[in-house]
């Protein structure tokens, strides 16, 4: 007999994937319960750019516009510069030596139009310490009484057909939890460690000294800005250079908030928290500038990657599994993705309508994506190769400074082939601001939940500039608008957020959608139905109206073809021609691993 459980899932950890995690849980009616050691949620910016695929997430399950409300206007974080120093009058100082268009948010410019096409919402760029509050109190609205902050999970052991979880809460009164799953969001601070989970890769690349402080900087800003590197050479070893972003509450050159980042080397003494405002003073150029500290840290550059993401009834998800460097934004959205893909895995076990060996697509699907942007995150980068253009060379003092008078020299031709090569190479920097295929294009390996079909395989952007849109197995479905009895939706709102699968075909498969009907019932699985079709071919009124034709250029599929999506808005199988339907029982049962 199955020993009795106190609850379905504990979650250890509240923080982006935690948080995500119980929300989506909720959703899916799993009940579950969430310790986090600490009183509140995080209190460091810590990541802030957050991708079209997990912007599309947290529409699925009903709060993006909360994040869009609190976010970045796109419009004021459309361009990261590279500059000198916001002071200063010398001849070398206030410069704008460079700029990148970023994150498709230039308005009017062809990315834009690229992005808004790919998704519903734009990226947007919000500071953790502003986000986990979000999703702290969805989290907390739709699992009452059981997202426990102040709660410390101290040991676990896994007993085959449970796990028992023990912790103590903030009066230090130790308590037992029975679980049929324990799902590790703690950074890997407690769960992956007490499993013995070694975590490979490079570690101690350069660390990091980041200063949150309060400022007036709204002279001296421009609106556009999202990041501003800073290069002047008349500084030493550490000082020379650093990165500026703000943090809102109100955007643009109106934030009451800012981050400056300095990286030094890895062996170079830890910067003190003393000296800090004269520090961002001296590279700034503005030596009265006012400001209040509200909190520093440094911090290790490092890549590495969990050797696995299960053990037993036990798996890790975020900076439990893989920790990278910050370039393209992808640790927060790599977590929370970790988050979508396991929560409808686990709740189609825990209510019985799939095999346990559901559960083990999750490492399958997720872990070689973790290397993906370990790797992305570790390699794609050119700052060498700027400081070297603009000139930044350690012992190379007045050659520095000699090439930055170059730089500025807008009348000779030496000036101008200066310029140009250092546009040249920042433009390189795409490779980290406009990777829209890492965002949308990523892929699960055969082996997943899902079928593989015939279709040639989809080749993609060497730098991961370029996103194609897919209905191939084992790929994001993508977007388009769609009109449903006067209301505008996305492709990504038919699902749902409570684990329904989908089947998208159009005005000729009645008889697919009989089909699955059929073999979802059967088993006890939610489906949708969607009828895609043409404005003018709109016959029965329960049919969706393909807006501006977005989905006929997307689909892949001929008329009275049909396609199976999961609950995370991942293509399962498809039927790119029209065909007699087959018994749909099969795919289901593949993809949920029953026997």
């Amino acid at each position: 007999m199955e020993t009795p459980v106190d609850v379905s899932v504990v979650v250890v950890g509240g923080g982006s994937c935690g948080l995500s995690l119980s929300i989506f849980l909720s959703d899916l009616g799993v009940d579950h319960v969430l310790y986090e050691r600490h009183p509140g949620t995080s209190i460091l910016p810590k990541a802030h750019v957050i991708n079209q695929r997990t912007m599309e997430i947290f529409r699925q399950h009903g709060f993006a516009a909360d994040v869009v409300a609190k976010g970045t206007p796109p419009s004021q974080m459309s361009q990261v510069i590279w500059q000198t120093s916001l002071g200063g009058d010398g001849p070398l100082d206030r410069k704008v030596l460079s700029d990148i268009d970023t994150w498709g948010c230039k308005a009017g410019s062809k990315q834009r139009s690229i992005y808004e096409q790919s998704a519903p919402h734009l990226p947007t760029n919000l500071p953790l310490l502003r986000l986990e509050p979000i999703l702290r109190d969805v989290a907390e609205t739709r699992n009452q009484g059981k997202v426990l902050f102040n709660h410390t999970a101290t040991s676990f052991h896994d007993a085959g057909d449970h796990v028992l979880v023990h912790f103590k809460d903030d009066k230090g009164q130790q308590s037992t939890c029975r679980t049929r799953y324990l799902i590790g969001c703690d950074g890997g601070k407690t769960i992956g460690q007490q499993l013995g989970i070694q975590m490979n890769g490079p570690t101690g690349l350069r660390r990091i000294v980041s200063a949150h402080f309060k400022a007036d900087l709204s002279s001296y800003w421009d609106d556009r800005t999202g990041i501003v590197h800073f290069a002047n050479p008349e500084f030493g070893l550490g000082m020379r250079s650093g990165s500026l972003l703000p943090l809102g509450p109100t955007w643009g050159r109106r934030s009451e908030e800012w981050q400056m980042h300095f990286s030094i080397g890895v062996n170079d003494p830890q910067v003190p928290r003393e000296g800090v405002e004269d520090r961002i003073r001296k590279l700034l150029k503005l030596p009265q500038l006012e400001m209040e500290i509200l909190s520093f840290s440094n911090w290790v550059l490092e890549r590495v990657l969990a050797e696995k993401y299960q053990q037993g009834r036990v798996f890790i998800g975020g900076d439990s599994a893989h920790r990278h460097p910050p370039t393209t934004g992808l640790g927060l959205n790599t977590a929370v993705q970790d988050a979508h893909n396991l929560a409808w895995k686990l709740a189609y076990t825990i209510q019985g309508k799939s095999s346990p060996a559901l559960l083990d697509t999750y490492q399958l699907e997720r872990m070689p994506i973790g290397k993906r942007n370990c790797d992305w995150a570790f390699t794609s980068k050119c700052h060498r190769l700027i400081a070297a253009a603009i000139g930044l060379e350690e012992g190379q003092e007045e050659a520095n400074k000699a090439h930055l008078s170059h730089l500025m020299d807008e009348k000779s031709d030496v000036g101008r082939a200066a310029r140009a090569q250092l546009q040249y190479i920042i433009d390189g920097q795409a490779i980290e601001f406009k990777a829209h295929e890492m965002d949308l294009g990523f892929n699960y390996q055969p082996g997943g939940a899902f079928l593989p079909d015939q279709a040639a395989c989809l080749d993609s952007h060497p730098r991961h500039q370029t996103y194609t849109p897919t209905t191939r197995p084992g790929y994001r479905l993508p977007h388009a608008w769609l009109e449903h009895n006067g209301e505008v939706l996305s492709t990504h709102d038919l699902a749902g957020r409570h684990g329904s699968f989908l089947l998208i075909t159009d005005g000729e498969g009645l008889a697919w959608a009989d089909a699955a009907r059929k073999a979802a019932s059967s088993r006890s699985i939610s489906l949708k139905i969607a009828h895609i079709v043409e404005p003018l071919s709109r016959t029965r009124e329960e049919e969706y109206c393909d807006l501006e034709s977005q989905w006929s250029r997307v689909k892949e599929i001929k008329n009275g073809g049909a396609i199976l999506v999961r609950p995370d808005n991942m293509v399962m199988w498809r039927s790119m021609v029209p065909e007699a339907p087959a018994d749909l029982s099969t795919v289901f049962d593949s993809i949920l691993r029953r026997p």
